[in-house]
């Protein structure tokens, strides 16, 4: 039998002729495979379905002919069970490239002691590429660390001063409305429903996110922050959706999304149904940040409506720092000794003409400029107190006035530009007058009239009379 045939009848998965080359498998024959206790399945290089023994039917509930029509692809068409198999069993890329993987799925099909399956897949080649592929199943090995990784005892140690900075004392404050924000962070960190924070560029809503995450149960798993402005779709579907699932991981205590509307719309629309499966709590907690409004991002068409309705079910709205000018004290104080801390000095307050300076301006960086703003003051302060002289010049100048306030006196430009080309005349004229007065078009005595009027100086040098002139 010649190669080619040998290829066709391996992937077909029907079985080959066992008098043919040692390469050709027939699979229902071999006992192996069918007295296994686990669940085992053969896919073709089409990463479709070709063989599974009797324990994965016993496992999934599919007869092999019903198994035999299921692709393995990353993408689900729906949530029948026979699709939500062939993304559960999808080999990651490595596997495609000819070298052994492992993945670890979350199955909300099953009780909690059979929900994790762990997938080795060992990938067969020859000389023209890939053969099969063969997965197994193992159920019994995760059914005792169903629960999340937890991190050693000295690691959880070093985590309590970073978790701490992030407390609920971080959010004092005596306006109402940040009042209310702290009331709101307290009851997001006791409920594990989605959460969405709606502010300005730089208003804090990591910060609150990270503060809702130290408040909540999870506080001893890991916060993860994705930048779905930045990071590229493809990067972004593989860290949530590909090998791993960071979505539903159960070592991830918080997801924060930061600009969830940035999403292309086909992981918006796997976002959104991964959340109305009603199954939160065994995945990590998801947050999102968003600057402005659900709704207007939803008719700007940036945001899908189920989507928006699933992350908004607590939303908490921040307050810019402009509104906020009460709390200046509270947050400089707070963020001089972090800044402090960065830059290995002990900087502890603002002098009095600092602070003029500080409480005058507006702020439209919120939270991030005044932390940029007094981490680069503490890198230039001589001494523990932050002088006005040690913040940005364009602090100090005060705010511009708007293009529409701004005057326009007449009278100073016109003077300005004719000064501008008289000078230009002189100098393309050598500083001969008459020949500055031809390139301007205009008599020599109305030059020398404005020269004197515009503060001209003449740019011909004074020649020093000789002995023989004198006389």
């Amino acid at each position: 039998m010649d190669e080619p045939a040998t290829r066709k009848r391996i992937e077909g998965g029907r079985p080959p002729d066992s008098s043919g080359p040692p390469a050709v498998i027939r699979w229902h024959s071999w006992p192996p495979f069918q007295r296994t206790s686990e669940p085992i399945f053969v896919l073709n290089r089409h990463r479709r379905i070709v063989f599974v023994n009797r324990a994965w039917e016993r496992l999934t509930g599919l007869a092999p002919k019903v198994a035999r029509q299921i692709a393995c692809r990353p993408r689900r068409a729906s949530e029948a069970w026979e699709d939500l198999l062939g993304h559960l069993l999808r080999p990651p890329d490595e596997v495609l490239e000819g070298r052994p993987g492992h993945t670890r799925q979350r199955v909300p099909r099953f009780d909690p002691a059979r929900c994790w399956w762990d997938i080795d897949f060992l990938p067969f080649r020859d000389e023209g590429g890939l053969l099969f592929i063969l997965g197994r199943i193992s159920t019994a090995a995760v059914a005792t660390s169903a629960g999340p990784t937890t991190l050693p005892e000295g690691a959880l140690a070093l985590r309590e001063p970073v978790l701490a900075r992030y407390g609920i004392e971080s959010l004092a404050s005596d306006l109402p409305a940040m009042r209310r924000v702290a009331e709101q962070a307290r009851l997001a960190a006791r409920v594990r429903v989605p959460a969405l924070i709606v502010g300005e560029r730089g208003s804090g809503k990591e910060w609150l996110g990270r503060t809702i995450h130290a408040l909540g149960p999870d506080r001893r798993r890991p916060f993860v922050a994705l930048d779905c402005g930045r990071l590229a779709p493809a990067a972004l579907a593989g860290v949530l959706f590909g090998e791993g699932e960071l979505a539903q991981s159960i070592d991830v205590g918080t997801l924060y999304l930061r600009e969830p509307s940035r999403l292309p719309r086909e992981m918006q629309q796997r976002l959104g149904a991964l959340l109305g499966t009603g199954d939160e709590g065994r995945g990590p907690r998801l947050l999102a940040g968003l600057l402005c409004d659900p709704d207007e991002e939803v008719r700007a068409g940036r945001l899908l409506d189920d989507l928006a309705s699933r992350l908004a079910t607590l939303t908490i709205r921040l307050p810019p720092l402009r509104e906020r000018r009460e709390d200046l004290p509270h947050l400089v104080e707070r963020l001089l000794e972090r800044a402090g801390a960065a830059a290995g000095r002990r900087v502890t307050a603002l002098a009095p003409a600092a602070w003029e300076v500080v409480r005058s301006y507006s702020w439209p960086g919120n939270l991030a400029e005044l932390y940029a703003v007094l981490a680069g003051a503490c890198g230039r302060a001589s001494g523990e107190r932050i002088d006005a002289l040690d913040l940005p010049l364009h602090l100090r100048l005060g705010p511009k006035p708007a293009a529409g306030d701004r005057p326009l006196p007449l009278k100073e430009l016109l003077e300005a530009a004719e000064r501008r080309l008289i000078e230009l005349a002189l100098r393309r004229a050598g500083g001969n007058k008459s020949r500055a007065a031809e390139l301007l078009a205009v008599w020599r005595p109305l030059l020398l009239r404005r020269m004197s009027a515009l503060g001209v100086v003449d740019p011909t040098p004074k020649r020093k009379r000789s002995s023989g002139e004198e006389g």
